[in-house]
């Protein structure tokens, strides 16, 4: 395969290194971290991080996904000739690739070709998996491990039965000794080579009383972080399992999960306590906070997702718009600094964010969004 040729519009601090080295990607990285430093509209390097939507195809049946709620959900594997534009114009830029953030990555087609890739172009893998496929005899397991940065393991519940009533098609035990064998696996690596282990936990009635369990369990996995988020509402049938009925009880549960893994001295991402002044969940807030965001975008600047079509999603926040395709003209470089790209980048950081920003649950963490939930059902 020939390699790739450069851009002709590459600045000059990247002309002058190997299109695509380790040396290159950390240039690009500089440059990208000087422009979102001062909340440039138009960056001169490229994304450090991808999301590539290989599939949008699952094995399981999670009761809160919207793969399951949404009977006429596409189920998409990406074109190659999508897939080989993002390797010849992105690949030699970013320094790290997530696999279909909205399936389960390890049902790529092609892993072993695209995991060569990455290997090839100096590129670290991100893969946020259910766990049922971790750790199964396949051709490509060592290479996946080879090149893995990152995994995280998505669970939601800290016994078999909520968890089976939740992740539909998966067994609790099973999932468990595949993240057994993995933690013993990377464990047994150098240390300089051995993949981060994170976990990702829903927050929904029936999984808030065993957070602290949660806590106790990865923390006994050696687990390096989990992040717990609030249910996304995709369908009314869940409206039920939102925490926002009884926020004082909430906020004990999550106190408790607080102080357990305080306690284990395991790195926790919590969401804030909820507003306590009412009875029932307050309506999900659609006009813009108030003052500027308390955490900043990671995404403007850092981060883009491609969709199996070519489109360019700018982030993961539910229900965001995508802002073109890096398959017209002009390919992910005209998207990337387009007039669009460049309205989001002026607003963010200011007191009128634009568009999907405004009420963005990543950057404005209050307690009032974090008391609303999170509504895409279309139902009030």
């Amino acid at each position: 395969m020939d390699a790739p040729k450069p851009p002709a519009w590459l600045p000059d601090e990247l002309g002058a290194l190997e299109f695509g080295s380790p040396d290159f990607k950390a240039c690009n990285a500089a440059l990208v971290a000087e422009d979102e430093a001062v909340c440039a509209p138009v960056v001169r390097g490229m994304p450090t991080w991808l999301g590539v939507t290989g599939t949008t195809v699952c094995n399981l049946k999670c009761i809160q996904c919207n793969l399951t709620t949404d009977p006429d959900w596409p189920k998409w594997f990406m074109a190659e000739e999508v897939y080989q534009k993002v390797v010849d114009e992105l690949y030699p830029f970013v320094r790290t690739v997530q696999f279909s953030a909205a399936g389960e990555p390890l049902m790529t087609p092609g892993m072993e070709h695209k995991l060569a890739d990455l290997k090839r172009t100096h590129t670290r893998l991100e893969i946020v998996t259910n766990g049922t496929l971790m750790m199964r005899r396949s051709r490509f397991r060592e290479q996946l491990i080879d090149v893995l940065e990152l995994v995280t393991f998505s669970i939601d519940g800290a016994t078999r039965s909520t968890y089976n009533s939740i992740r539909v098609g998966a067994d609790f035990d099973e999932v468990l000794d595949n993240v057994r064998a993995f933690a013993a696996y990377r464990a047994a690596m150098p240390a300089q080579r051995r993949p981060r282990m994170h976990f990702n936990y829903v927050l929904m009635e029936r999984t808030l009383e065993e957070a602290p369990r949660f806590v106790e369990l990865v923390h006994e996995l050696g687990g390096d972080e989990i992040v717990f988020n609030h249910l996304v509402l995709f369908d009314a049938s869940m409206r039920s399992e939102q925490l926002g009925r009884n926020p004082a009880r909430a906020n004990e549960w999550l106190a408790r999960t607080r102080a357990t893994a305080d306690a284990l001295g395991l790195c926790v991402q919590l969401p804030p306590p909820f507003a306590t002044g009412a009875t029932s969940a307050p309506e999900p807030r659609r006009s813009a906070p108030t003052g500027r965001p308390s955490v900043k975008c990671w995404f403007l600047w850092n981060r883009a997702y491609i969709t199996p079509h070519g489109e360019v999603v700018p982030c993961c926040l539910a229900g965001i718009p995508h802002l073109g395709s890096m398959m017209q003209p002009g390919g992910f470089r005209a998207v990337w600094n387009d007039d669009e790209y460049q309205r989001y980048r002026r607003h963010v950081f200011t007191d009128a964010p634009y568009g999907p920003c405004r009420s963005c649950y990543f950057i404005h963490p209050s307690p009032e969004l974090s008391g609303a939930g999170h509504d895409f059902s279309g139902a009030r």
